[in-house]
């Protein structure tokens, strides 16, 4: 079961990063570095919320991450894109298009025609009920069909099937870290909560 953090208040700060499998290749007596990558490269957000209103806030923020770390499960909350707008509609119903996809470019369909995916916006692949975050690489054009052959980061680290969901509002969902020793209590609210969140694969 994925536990769902709470909608608001919105976080204060929020820092994505990527977890990167590989690196760069230096021989040991000189020469060309080169560049090794692996399948797994994910992505990681650590979150700061504000002061917490004793109820409702803290309770349901707390509840929600004393559930994670109790139990082990994914937790889950939107990905933050601060001030991008989005040319692909929420009310698209955009879907993986075949199977046997692997690499660093996802065919999908069900765009409305001509829309456009802009670089580095971040879209959630659903698989087997868990969400993988990727971005696209470059900005890309849907056919006049609503296909899009997206040249995607990270590689695809599941192989999708036809038809799994391509959300443009996305969420990163992955394992809690942070802030396990407990939270601070002070007058009239929690003091503001410091956790990570990174994917798991």
């Amino acid at each position: 079961m994925t536990i769902y953090l709470p909608p608001s208040p919105m976080p204060r700060a929020a820092t994505p990063a990527p977890v990167v499998f590989g690196g760069w290749q230096t021989p040991p007596t000189g020469g060309v570095e080169t560049w090794l990558g692996f399948m797994g490269s994910r992505m990681s957000l650590t979150i700061e919320t504000p002061n917490l209103k004793p109820e409702p806030d803290s309770r349901l923020w707390t509840a929600a991450l004393l559930d994670a770390w109790m139990t082990g499960e994914t937790v889950a909350c939107p990905f933050p894109q601060p001030g991008l707008k989005s040319l692909v509609s929420s009310r698209q119903s955009i879907v993986v298009d075949g199977v046997d996809q692997a690499g660093m470019v996802l065919a999908m369909r069900g765009f409305t025609r001509r829309s456009v995916v802009r670089r580095r916006q971040f879209f959630s692949l659903m698989h087997g009920g868990r969400r993988y975050l990727h971005y696209a690489r470059q900005e890309t054009l849907a056919d006049e069909d609503g296909r899009m052959s997206l040249p995607i980061g990270p590689m695809l680290r599941v192989s999708p099937l036809d038809g799994d969901v391509c959300d443009f509002v996305p969420m990163i969902e992955g394992k809690l870290s942070g802030d396990a020793s407990g939270w601070k209590i002070i007058p009239a609210r929690v003091q503001g909560l410091t956790f990570t969140i990174t994917e798991i694969a």
